[in-house]
């Protein structure tokens, strides 16, 4: 007789945002100037960016950069390490408790080994299953699908999942080749920052169908981009070395590692794969969107967010109460704005035993999406 599955329930949440916050006044005190970009950059710096701060809602953001030597704090194994920690101790666990650690990524520590061995030995874990996902916003939902099923089927008892999003690496001015640079990178300055989340889940058993308190529920990832065009881009990979006579030098020449962003495709199609993806997560369980208590939303800008309010509240009769714009005072973090978010939510009280959360982010590279639901 085949066993049935066990339930997955989230035993802890962490975040972690590093440094001092940043208020929009010191953006370019931190992550420096950009001096020697072409002039039409320099003019958009000078005329737009102010105003994509007032309009972005953001007041203040972290990122991992000393103000006084502009060197990196942390790597993308450290921000993790700090969440993680924190998640850990939520749960009332020790490290020696992880049985599976999962880290998702958009920019890894080195191109070996990954970076969750790495947070593995700083977290003082001897032996454990481990795994890491390159992605962006989507990355969330990937770890978590994992872990779900495989804490469903029994294979492993507990597991960790951590996502650090090191923004300002691509952001300091002297990562830039900057003759080279474009007003949409230059535009990423003002948009991005960095922070780290992570979640502790567990494996239980349940005599029949009652519900289990902190239960997931669903998890779900799509990508939809098979025939669209990138809307972000960053080089620094093997398609930026397939020609002999352009390496690492004449590419960092050309501007190629830049992180590029199709703000107009963006605001046409992430607020609409954000709520169709978290629709689809819904219907097997026969809701719709309307009967959730709190999306978790990932998005970046306060016009971007209103947009997509005003389109669910007409299409799906969504409301204020139920999508919130959270980034005021943690700026965008990418994929780890999620599970900052939700950590948030959960530590504040914001989510009551007996609601539904559907935590859901959408990205942009190749439009791909994800998340899951959890039932408090």
């Amino acid at each position: 007789m085949a066993q049935s599955l066990h339930r997955v329930i989230v035993s802890g949440t962490g975040s972690f945002l590093p440094n001092d916050p940043v208020p929009n006044d010191r953006l370019d005190d931190i992550l420096g100037t950009l001096d020697d970009a072409p002039a039409r950059v320099q003019g958009f710096i000078k005329n737009t960016a102010a105003m994509m701060l007032e309009t972005g809602g953001i007041q203040r953001r972290h990122f991992a950069i000393d103000p006084e030597t502009h060197r990196l704090t942390h790597t993308s194994a450290a921000l993790a390490e700090e969440a993680a920690r924190r998640a850990l101790k939520a749960a009332g666990k020790k490290p020696t408790d992880v049985e599976l650690l999962l880290v998702a990524c958009p920019m890894f520590d080195c191109g070996t080994p990954p970076t969750s061995t790495l947070l593995q030995e700083r977290l003082g874990i001897e032996e454990c299953a481990e795994m890491e996902i390159h992605s962006n916003c989507s990355g969330v939902g990937k770890i978590v699908q994992i872990v779900f099923d495989a804490l469903r089927l029994g294979r492993y008892k507990t597991a960790l999942v951590a996502y650090p999003q090191l923004s300002s690496a691509y952001l300091r001015s002297c990562y830039f080749t900057q003759p080279a640079m474009t007003k949409t990178q230059a535009a990423l300055r003002y948009i991005l920052g960095d922070g780290a989340g992570a979640v502790f889940f567990e494996s239980v058993r349940v005599d029949g169908n009652g519900s289990v308190p902190h239960e997931v529920v669903a998890t779900y990832i799509e990508s939809c981009g098979g025939k669209r065009e990138p809307g972000m881009t960053a080089g620094g990979g093997l398609a930026d070395l397939v020609d002999p006579d352009t390496q690492i030098a004449r590419s960092a020449e050309l501007g190629a590692h830049h992180l590029d962003q199709d703000f107009t495709a963006v605001s046409r199609h992430a607020g609409l794969f954000l709520d169709q993806g978290a629709l689809r997560m819904l219907k097997p369980l026969g809701m719709s969107l309307k009967e959730v208590d709190h999306f978790i939303y990932s998005i970046p800008g306060r016009q971007l967010y209103e947009a997509n309010l005003s389109r669910a509240k007409a299409q799906y009769g969504v409301t204020d109460e139920q999508v919130k714009f959270r980034a005021t005072n943690t700026g965008y973090c990418g994929g780890a704005s999620i599970l900052l978010h939700f950590d948030e939510s959960v530590r504040s009280g914001e989510l009551q035993p007996g609601q539904t959360a559907v935590v859901y982010a959408v990205e942009s590279s190749k439009w791909m999406s994800g998340g899951f639901i959890v039932r408090w």
